[in-house]
């Protein structure tokens, strides 16, 4: 019934309590915050060292990095420095795979004249292709043209152009050859139907070489030897213009047929020749260099456009076969053939006027030097001019032009000095006139 007596009680009993129970609360607090610190201490420690570990990590990745930029800069200076052989190994993995895939042209056709000369300059074709594209098959495909079967007429007596290209040119364009063969010097200056001269192979010696008949048994050892009246043969009308101006007393008559057509007539004893003209490379191909007895000097009078070279045509449309005979031409050559049928086109002359030339091409000067003749027939008038072209360098497209400028030059610098006249006249007497007659002697 007293409430204070209560109160007092309890105050007492929470005194008591707290005395009791205080101290293990103090210690307990106390070990909270030690142990909260604690861990703490703990977390701060291991975040340290992940720190640690990841910026080890950035600075092992940041060296691997440049090492992998230094590697990408070196690879890329060798790129650039294998830039040439790799468009080189390019080109040449294209031209294998037009090869390889073009399975309708497994066989290169090759067509020719049937004369032994003919075939013998499709045989070298043949090996040099063969040369180039060991896998590559060749087949040699003879013919005969009309210069080959009219062997009375004289050359200049044909009235067209082509006498020994056009049935080649018909084979071309019927599909029935894919490149013909061809002494270039029988192949017109422009060519027509699209046909396209794809390549022109090294030249061979230029100069005419004289052939004594067997019936002196080598009693002469140069053309200036001979007896006056002494007949020559030959069929071309240079050489009889040449002959008649530098041999008055010479008779030239025409000679026709294949070499061996022509020894015959030659070596036989009641036979009217004591001596030919012929094409020197001509002779060495078919080894029958034993038969020269004098090689004419050039300088003095020259030789045919384009006279020893050989060309190889094919369809302007065929670029498998135009890439195929690209590495067979002959830059020297190719240029100095191409002044030469500049002069010759520009003269609008052809195997029917006595047109003659000399050309040198230096290739380590650049220097191109074209000289030209044309000479009546009986050799008393003749016209002479040559230039010299500088910087003519094996830039094919520049040089080409500068050579067919020179040539074109060379033309008009002998129209000046009376070669269209010449012209003009041997035009009127072919036919009429097919050789020089040496002058009798008056008593």
């Amino acid at each position: 019934r007293n409430p204070n007596r209560f109160r007092s009680g309890n105050t007492k009993l929470c005194f008591a309590m707290a005395d009791k129970l205080l101290p293990g609360l103090v210690v307990t607090a106390g070990a909270g915050v030690f142990a909260l610190w604690y861990l703490y201490r703990e977390q701060r420690e291991r975040d340290t060292e992940a720190i640690h570990s990841v910026a080890k990590k950035a600075e092992k990745l940041a060296q691997e990095v440049a090492r992998l930029k230094k590697e990408i800069d070196h690879i890329k200076k060798m790129d650039s420095k294998t830039e040439d052989e790799q468009a080189q190994l390019k080109q040449f993995s294209e031209n294998l795979s037009k090869l390889s895939s073009d399975n309708s042209r497994k066989i290169v056709r090759i067509g020719t004249r049937d004369s032994k000369l003919a075939m013998w300059q499709a045989l070298h074709v043949e090996k040099l292709l063969n040369q180039l594209y060991p896998h590559l098959e060749t087949k040699i495909i003879g013919m005969k043209t009309l210069g080959d079967k009219d062997l009375k007429s004289s050359l200049s007596s044909f009235s067209n152009k082509g006498v020994f290209t056009k049935e080649l040119d018909a084979a071309l364009i019927c599909n029935e050859v894919d490149i013909a063969v061809h002494s270039m010097k029988d192949l017109p200056t422009v060519l027509e139907n699209d046909l396209k001269i794809c390549s022109v192979l090294t030249r061979g010696n230029t100069q005419d070489a004289f052939v004594l008949s067997a019936k002196h048994k080598r009693k002469y050892t140069r053309l200036e030897d001979l007896p006056e009246n002494s007949t020559i043969g030959t069929s071309a009308l240079r050489r009889r213009a040449m002959l008649a101006h530098h041999f008055q007393n010479f008779n030239i008559i025409d000679v026709r047929g294949n070499l061996q057509t022509r020894f015959r007539k030659l070596d036989a004893p009641s036979g009217p020749y004591d001596g030919l003209i012929l094409a020197r490379t001509g002779l060495e191909r078919l080894e029958l260099s034993h038969r020269i007895t004098q090689v004419l000097d050039e300088k003095k009078l020259g030789y045919a456009v384009s006279q020893g070279a050989l060309a190889v045509v094919c369809r302007g449309g065929d670029a498998w076969v135009m890439d195929l005979c690209e590495k067979m031409n002959d830059v020297s050559t190719y240029l100095e053939v191409t002044a030469e049928r500049a002069l010759l086109r520009t003269l609008e002359g052809g195997c029917k006027v006595p047109i003659a030339v000399e050309t040198k091409y230096d290739l380590a000067s650049g220097e191109l030097r074209l000289k030209g003749w044309v000479t009546s027939l009986d050799g008393k008038k003749i016209a002479i001019a040559d230039k010299i072209s500088s910087d003519v360098k094996p830039n094919i497209d520049k040089s080409v032009r500068l050579a067919s400028e020179l040539g074109e030059n060379v033309a008009d610098m002998l129209k000046q000095r009376g070669a269209e006249e010449i012209l003009i006249e041997c035009r009127g007497e072919i036919g009429e006139h097919m050789g020089h007659v040496a002058p009798k002697k008056q008593n």
